[in-house]
């Protein structure tokens, strides 16, 4: 029986793949600002692990973006805090009304670009992405 006819969401186990840190160095600026990386998943997208180090001089954010192949976006947000671990979600509690972002099919290429808001200061700055799929 297909528990979608009954109104309940099968069971699928869960995978997590990790983007190559993005790693800024003290000083950087212009192009310097982004980096990118990419991984290959087959599947659902449901939840974004993104953890930023902490920066020296404090004041700056980061904004992480995850793109399709085909260059289309499946997450963004801007404003993004040091020195934290920003859980985003694709469901909630509230359906799809309070979640972060669309659940996502991906078979492919997805890349992750980052974009600091300016210069970390003296410690650098890296930023580690996980991505959570059924």
């Amino acid at each position: 029986m297909d528990l979608r006819e009954l109104g309940l969401r099968p069971s699928f186990p869960v995978a997590s793949i990790a983007f190559a840190q993005l790693v800024y160095a003290s000083g950087v600026s212009g192009a310097g600002l982004t980096e990118t990386a990419t991984i290959k998943i087959n599947g659902v997208v449901e939840q974004i692990e993104i953890e930023i180090s902490t920066f020296t001089d404090g004041g700056q954010s980061a904004t992480v973006t995850i793109a399709s192949a085909q260059d289309a976006t499946l997450f963004t947000e801007g404003s993004l805090g040091d020195a934290q671990t920003h859980l985003k979600q694709a469901l909630s509690k509230g359906g799809s009304t309070d979640a972060d972002f669309n659940p996502a099919l991906v078979d492919g290429v997805l890349t992750l670009t980052g974009v600091l808001s300016s210069d970390p200061g003296v410690s650098g700055a890296t930023i580690d992405v996980t991505v959570f799929y059924r």
